[in-house]
């Protein structure tokens, strides 16, 4: 049988078949599978291992959150490295555990929603960075520590507070530290804490109103610029 034009090449070429006494190698032999492999399984592994971590995070009640939280910022704390470089080393370790821009809003007030978005951003960075000095320089002391944990008090559904009591060696009356915590879809995050009574988010808004009626965001920034600008009172 004639055709009145050439068919193409693929169509004029015999598909050869490989001989049946012919090996061939299996697909998992080959160097290129086997690297194609490993690569997926260990990608698979550390996937499932982030998964697992961030399940672990969000599973966590309260006390065990404040237990564990506690435990590594005093390891931190009590290294024997630099004072100077401590609230850089405690930031990802309080980042974790508190909710820091939950804290700003409450310690603004109502002038929060004045701010623009960049004036918001703005104030809770300058804000974090304060509060972090200042827990920095409370928690260092001549020796650590000793703290017995209450049990956790429901204040609503997605909130609750736990009483502790700090003891400092060689001195006879601990004090109170009170820690509120709020649920949020990532786990329990501490929103403010009560020292011998006093909100630290209530003394911070007692000092914000008048400097937000005063100047709104602007002075504020200024503000937290000038505090930070200053030797650090763990008391203030």
């Amino acid at each position: 049988m004639t055709f009145p034009f050439p068919l193409p090449r693929v169509l004029r070429l015999r598909h050869r078949l490989p001989h049946a006494d012919t090996p061939t190698r299996p697909y998992a032999d080959r160097p290129n599978a086997r690297r194609s492999v490993r690569a997926a399984f260990a990608a698979f592994t550390a996937f499932s291992l982030a998964i697992q971590l961030a399940q672990a995070a969000t599973s966590e009640d309260p006390l065990t959150m404040l237990r564990r939280g506690t435990d590594e910022v005093l390891a931190i704390a009590y290294s024997g490295q630099s004072p100077a470089s401590l609230p850089d080393r405690l930031r990802p370790l309080l980042q974790k555990d508190f909710a820091f821009d939950l804290v700003t809003r409450q310690a603004i007030g109502p002038g929060w929603r004045q701010f623009t978005p960049s004036e918001r951003q703005q104030v809770t960075d300058l804000f974090t960075r304060l509060l972090l000095r200042i827990y920095s320089a409370r928690v260092v002391g001549t020796q650590r520590p000793n703290i017995n944990y209450g049990k956790p008090v429901t204040l609503a559904p997605d909130r609750c507070e736990i009483s502790t009591q700090v003891t400092i060696p060689n001195t006879d009356k601990p004090y109170s530290v009170v820690y509120r915590a709020i649920k949020l879809p990532e786990g329990w995050r501490i929103y403010d804490v009560l020292i011998e009574g006093v909100s630290f988010v209530a003394n911070y808004r007692a000092q914000f109103d008048e400097v937000v009626q005063r100047g709104g965001a602007p002075a504020v920034i200024q503000a937290l610029k000038a505090k930070l600008a200053q030797p650090i009172n763990p008391n203030s």
